[in-house]
């Protein structure tokens, strides 16, 4: 066998024995996923309609990172009904729009540690309607478990329907 094949088949293995393996001797199923490094935005479906657009500043160390959000209608999982009731019947559910709107801002340098969030919101005829600040704490989360790794710091912001704006818990 040639060296170039037996590269190739040495790399394609370490590729393919990567994904969706088990963590060495633990027994457990890494799935290979990962998890967006960043911050969400969820507004409640009360506060909703008032918001046409959103605008997220969030700083640390010294420097600051501005995102335009863009707003998505948020959805919820809704039982489909189900006839008959046997232990062997299988039953679905559908999404669902809430009324509500979510956003994800993408910030690849976000540190697991307080970031300064400056939220915000337009309403649909352009004029902002708020611009509150608060302190979000960013926390490792782990796709598949903290033993398989790859911990990335998230955040959340939460609109309330009177459009209070906190941390997501």
């Amino acid at each position: 066998m040639n060296r170039n094949l037996t590269a190739a088949l040495a790399l394609a293995c370490t590729v393919l024995t990567g994904c969706g393996s088990t963590l060495q001797g633990a027994g457990v199923p890494c799935s290979g996923a990962a998890i967006r490094k960043g911050i969400s935005l969820d507004i409640d479906p009360a506060y909703a309609p008032k918001v046409g657009s959103a605008r997220l500043t969030a700083c640390w160390n010294g420097s600051c990172q501005d995102k335009d959000l863009e707003l998505y209608p948020s959805t919820a999982a809704s039982a489909l009904p189900c006839t008959p009731t046997g232990p062997d019947t299988a039953c679905g559910a559908r999404m669902e729009p809430t009324g509500g709107k979510n956003s994800f801002a993408d910030l690849p340098e976000l540190p697991a540690g307080p970031v300064e969030v400056t939220l915000r919101l337009i309403d649909p005829a352009r004029a902002e309607i708020g611009a509150p600040r608060l302190t979000v704490s960013p926390k490792v989360r782990y796709p598949s478990g903290p033993d398989c790794g790859g911990g990335t710091p998230q955040g959340g912001v939460l609109v309330s329907p009177d459009g209070t704006v906190s941390e997501r818990p």
